[in-house]
């Protein structure tokens, strides 16, 4: 190396070896934290209610082959299914509950109940209110144990749950939908219409 680059060099380690200014307040809230953190070669519980998991790699290897296997004969099950055709008869009960054009939809009311005595708001949401927790708070029955709300709904599948004080949750009265949204716990209702 050249002594330029040699000086150069110098330079840059020492600009790295210069201390950085932090600001008071990280410095506060760093020595803050580290004061709470318990002392060394002691366990640490975390904090209340926190839970750790520790799993042997031995047991998570087998849990994963579970999985697989599990995983596997269920879609060989489902796929070995036979397939049935549709029939003129299930067009027919299909198209039974439609309206025809022009003519007026025909709404039917249901009743959402949700067994929650010791919240504080329950609220519906669903595919027929955009989700919108705002748009349709349940009240409380006059037993104080359920919450719920009467919906006039069009004929067809709609999918909907919960929000009990903030959470989401599906409703243990009704099949769950297969087609959960992330993981969000959802419920299906099937709305049949009646011609009049």
């Amino acid at each position: 190396m050249s002594d330029r680059e040699l000086q150069s060099l110098d330079g840059v380690i020492t600009e790295l070896r210069a201390p950085v200014p932090v600001r008071a307040e990280w410095r506060a809230g760093l020595l803050r934290g580290v004061a709470m953190l318990p002392p060394p070669g002691t366990m640490s519980t975390g904090l209340p209610g926190e839970r750790h998991w520790r799993v042997r790699p031995l047991a998570a290897v087998a849990a994963g082959v579970a999985c697989a296997v599990a995983g596997a004969a269920l879609t060989a099950l489902l796929l070995g299914r036979p397939q049935r055709a549709a029939t003129s008869e299930d067009l027919t009960s299909l198209t039974a509950t439609m309206p025809l054009p022009g003519e007026p939809i025909i709404r039917s009311t249901v009743r959402f109940l949700y067994v929650a005595p010791y919240a504080a708001r329950v609220a519906l949401v669903g595919d027929f209110n955009g989700w919108n927790p705002a748009a349709m708070p349940m009240r409380r029955s006059p037993d104080g144990r359920a919450w719920l709300i009467d919906v006039p709904l069009v004929p067809g599948r709609h999918v909907y749950s919960f929000v009990v004080d903030g959470d989401l949750a599906a409703d243990p009265a009704a099949p769950r939908a297969g087609d959960d949204d992330f993981g969000i716990p959802s419920s299906v209702v099937l709305v049949t219409g009646a011609k009049t």
